[in-house]
């Protein structure tokens, strides 16, 4: 039986649930690209574009996260980034919607001889949380810095 001092505490939980109805993940983010990228101060970076469909050499269908990394490709290996020091994340939803990571890694496991890029990330937006593993396939395109 519920005491008159319990009730207040149970609704808290049962809000604080239904408030966390809006995080999201594993997430569904099955394909993945990466390619070179400006950082700040127009410094080698990065680019990982994690797609929930097939990502065309121009751009990502919706959704799609990206994932920026303020190190080049030759300096990733073996190493864990995290949001707001060394990286940041974007999760795109449509045209005009578009929301960036609060918090979150990038854990980059390993880096192939062809260049692409084996990792996972736990990232926090503030409508979902994005949890995924990724195979990153290098992408050559041409990026102008500066």
């Amino acid at each position: 039986m519920l005491t008159k001092a319990a009730l207040p505490s149970l609704l808290s939980v049962v809000a604080l649930a239904l408030g966390c109805s809006v995080f999201t993940g594993p997430a569904d983010f099955p394909h993945a690209v990466a390619n070179f990228g400006c950082g700040p101060a127009d410094g080698p970076a990065t680019a990982i574009t994690l797609g929930s469909r097939p990502i065309a050499p121009a751009v990502a269908q919706f959704p799609y996260v990206v994932i920026m990394i303020e190190q080049p490709l030759s300096a990733l290996e073996g190493r864990t980034f995290l949001v707001g020091s060394g990286a940041g994340a974007t999760y795109v939803a449509g045209p005009n919607a578009y929301e960036s990571a609060s918090i979150g890694r990038v854990n980059i496991g390993r880096v192939d001889a062809d260049s692409t890029i084996h990792g996972s990330v736990s990232l926090s937006f503030s409508s979902r949380r994005v949890i995924d593993g990724f195979n990153a396939v290098w992408v050559r395109r041409t990026v102008l810095c500066g």
